[in-house]
């Protein structure tokens, strides 16, 4: 040990149990290391540039190959770089356009050789009848406030001092005062000769308030059938307002609303429905269309599900509950306009808290999730009017009934309404761009862009996982 010459590790042991290596076994595993490094980067570029001389994708041969001039192998970098951000703008603009799901809107009339009348419902103008309202001024002025929508007409002193123990039941003070159908109807004819009466009709209360409903059922297939198109033809009604009966209401107009509406649906006569005056014969020509709206592949675009007080959904309907729920959660009772089994208002509480709140939510309260229905049945109605009754009819009137020609003209009026053809039109939505539009779209700009192709794609991911197992089965080998 003192002639400083290194010893030998004992036989058998590793070098590692000595605690360094001999310097030639350093020096030869050192190099073994390098060389391999540098022969798994040429043999890397190597697979690159036999990779761009191969694949389907056009220029990528000229940035890969050695052989070219540098200026040209940038040129063709540059110039692949733009073809590929362009083709992956193209991409992205596609795929937008399918995730957006344009549609296009498709018409088709069928004609048929009947068609299910709708129901039809009528509304006087008027709420509660003059004659009818209790002669108590107190009553009078609570039921004129309710008809206005007015608090300032009442004093709430007096209203607690008389009715503080008197539970009111609006609905059905509201169908007593109300104008009756046996009152109002005239004469009454469906289709060419079979006489209607005032026991086809039901009364209902709508937003408008007490209606009478002709042809109400629940179902459409149990309704009346119309089969032939034209005026002479479904429901010819002659109505009297009773306008001597008329009391403060909401409208300061004299007619009728009327709405003809889907079976089972909830008639929203205020918000829908179109008016009809007297002295004059209008003539209601209705068509029969089916809205369809295709469902969003990806998210709820169109809803069909029945309401809680309607049968049929519409976008109109929707909101309408909405109100009523927003109207009862805010004042703990319901307008007895409004459905449901929520306790009824009394007057004071319809006054003082439902109709604020009810303006409240017109102007403010957009909370409501309505959708449109993914299929809607609607009759669309198309109005026109002629001067009626003539000078002779009216004269004919006045003697059988023992009226005056200005009476006639102020209270009788005379509706016929009808299909004016015996057709379903349907307007139905189709995608206008699909997963086969996309895939052309992907296919075009791949092909104008780089000539590339599917095989193009499958070509890179194959390149891709061949070199990652040769690197790891490389550093597998430098390792040991």
């Amino acid at each position: 040990m003192g002639n400083g010459t290194a010893r030998e590790p004992p036989r058998g042991s590793r070098s590692s149990d000595v605690g360094y290596w001999l310097p030639e076994e350093r020096k030869t595993t050192d190099s073994f290391k390098i060389e391999r490094q540098e022969s798994y980067q040429c043999s890397c570029s190597s697979e690159i540039e036999r990779f761009g001389s191969t694949t389907t994708l056009h220029g990528i041969r000229y940035v890969t190959t050695r052989n070219f001039i540098p200026f040209r192998r940038i040129f063709w970098f540059i110039l692949l770089i733009c073809l590929s951000v362009w083709l992956g703008h193209g991409l992205v603009a596609g795929l937008n356009k399918y995730l957006d799901y344009p549609v296009s809107t498709v018409v088709t009339v069928s004609y048929v050789e009947s068609l299910h009348f709708p129901a039809v419902t009528f509304c006087n103008y008027n709420l509660f009848k003059n004659s009818k309202v209790h002669p108590n001024p107190n009553i009078r002025t609570v039921l004129a406030a309710l008809a206005l929508n007015d608090n300032t007409i009442v004093d709430w002193d007096q209203y607690d001092k008389f009715y503080e123990n008197v539970t009111w039941n609006i609905t059905e003070r509201a169908i007593l005062t109300g104008h009756r159908m046996e009152d109002m109807l005239l004469e009454c004819k469906w289709n060419t000769g079979q006489v209607c009466s005032a026991e086809n009709f039901t009364t209902v209360i709508t937003d408008f308030g007490v209606c009478h409903t002709f042809n109400s059922r629940q179902d459409a297939t149990t309704g009346l059938l119309v089969n032939q198109a034209g005026a002479s033809q479904g429901l010819r009604i002659r109505l009297s307002l009773e306008q001597d009966e008329y009391f403060w209401g909401e409208f300061t107009g004299a007619g009728f609303k009327i709405l003809a509406h889907s079976h089972g649906e909830l008639p929203l006569v205020k918000q829908l429905g179109f008016s009809v005056a007297p002295g004059f014969e209008t003539s209601v020509s209705l068509r029969h269309v089916v809205s369809k709206s295709l469902p969003h592949p990806y998210r709820s675009n169109c809803f069909n599900k029945r309401l809680k007080y309607s049968q049929n959904y519409t976008s109109a309907l929707c909101r309408f509950e909405c109100q009523v729920d927003f109207v009862v959660q805010k004042c703990g009772c319901r307008d007895y306009r409004f459905p449901g089994d929520a306790k009824l208002c009394d007057p004071k509480q319809i006054i003082q808290c439902v109709v604020p709140a009810t303006e409240e939510f017109n102007t403010h309260f957009t909370k409501c999730t309505c959708p449109v229905p993914c299929r809607q049945e609607v009759f669309d109605p198309k109005t026109s009017i002629a001067h009626w009754p003539s000078e002779f009819v009216v004269k004919e009137l006045a003697t059988r009934n023992n009226l005056t020609a200005e009476f006639i003209r102020k209270n009788y009026l005379e509706v016929r309404i009808f299909f004016d053809e015996l057709s379903s039109e349907e307007i139905s939505q189709v995608s206008s761009y699909d997963g086969l539009d996309l895939q052309s779209d992907i296919g075009a700009y791949m092909g104008l862009v780089c000539g590339a192709s599917v095989i193009t794609i499958v070509e890179f991911i194959d390149c891709i996982i061949v070199h990652f197992c040769r690197k790891i089965s490389s550093v597998q080998t430098i390792t040991k």
